[in-house]
């Protein structure tokens, strides 16, 4: 099969595209899926330059992808073949106390991370655990669902389950124009929200706008505060940070005492420089991201499904321009996700 392989960590050259061996079903509750799609998001470029510590090469990278059920172990029961399916960040074993009490992130005994330590959907085909997908409802395409689980459903899951946003409440968003971000911002317009969306180029003003951003500020990310609270002194409620240490203190910064930040994005590995002072003192809730649920999943598909949520995709490409995929995220040209099509 055709594939794109990361030889080493380090620039987009680096993912090389060309023959490996299909892959096979590896034990009884694996399942093989020819895929359809598979998105490209800024984590892809911080784990190819070596950003994350799990990651070992050569891999084909990819942690969110869409195809079709061609084979299936003979234990697995939930899956047949031609069955639409996306994938979910890692495996899980569905027995130990935390998979059982329903919690699935946290299970003790996960084996594969997609595209981390298990090849992922930069690919023609992939083996996967059968825990490890989830279906892909008909009324949404192949394209649209290689961008559920790590944009639309994470957006979703920290909207609803982290923050928890409430109608009527003024609400921060870096990084406003990524695929989780644009996700976010329609979640938060549909709960009522007043969205104040940051992004680092003037010429996404008015796509963001477009996408229902009630405010939005060009920042660099270090002095946001200053701009938010010259005209709402007293600060935001909550925020939704997307981009990461670039940005983290100053979102600290516009946002009420008793605020509530969730982060999600980590673009850069630098680290960030805190006065403890802001959470002491501001009572502040920070939170981690921590992915998105099952459940969140399935409730961020039915609302695309409904069309309550559309998904932006600034590009298709063919497999074999994974690297311009790249190169284009590293250089903040695109709005929503690029997705790549075997």
């Amino acid at each position: 099969m055709k594939a794109v392989v990361l030889e080493s960590t380090g620039k987009a050259e680096n993912l090389i595209y060309k023959d490996v061996p299909t892959p096979e079903l590896v034990d009884s509750q694996s399942v093989l899926i020819k895929i359809k799609a598979c998105g490209v998001a800024y984590r892809d470029i911080i784990e190819r330059q070596g950003g994350h510590p799990l990651l070992k090469t050569p891999i084909i990278q990819g942690h969110e992808f869409s195809g079709e059920v061609i084979a299936v172990g003979r234990d697995v029961r939930r899956w047949k073949m031609a069955d639409r399916v996306i994938n979910r960040y890692t495996d899980s074993c569905g027995h130990c106390d935390e998979c059982v009490g329903g919690d699935e992130r946290r299970c003790v005994h996960l084996t594969q991370m997609y595209g981390l330590t298990t090849d992922g959907g930069y690919a023609e085909y992939a083996v996967l655990h059968e825990r490890g997908l989830e279906r892909l409802q008909q009324g949404i395409s192949f394209e649209e669902g290689a961008c559920i689980m790590s944009a639309v459903a994470v957006a979703y899951h920290n909207v609803h389950n982290r923050i928890k946003a409430r109608p009527g409440e003024d609400v921060l968003l870096t990084g406003a124009s990524g695929g989780v971000g644009l996700a976010a911002l329609q979640f938060l317009k549909l709960i009522g929200c007043t969205v104040w969306a940051v992004t680092g180029s003037e010429k996404k003003v008015n796509t963001l706008k477009e996408w229902g951003a009630d405010h939005v500020i060009v920042n660099d990310g270090k002095d946001i505060h200053k701009l938010i609270r010259a005209i709402k002194p007293f600060g935001l409620d909550c925020a939704i940070d997307c981009v990461g240490s670039a940005t983290l203190v100053s979102t600290l910064k516009s946002v009420k005492r008793l605020g509530r930040i969730a982060v999600i994005g980590t673009i850069s590995p630098e680290p960030v420089h805190l006065n403890l002072g802001t959470l002491v003192v501001n009572g502040l809730t920070v939170m981690g991201s921590d992915g998105n649920t099952r459940q969140a999943i399935r409730e961020a598909m039915s609302m695309v499904e409904a069309g309550k949520i559309k998904i932006c995709i600034d590009k298709t490409l063919s497999l074999s321009e994974a690297a311009s995929a790249h190169r284009m995220l590293e250089n903040r040209e695109a709005v929503g996700r690029i997705v790549l099509i075997p």
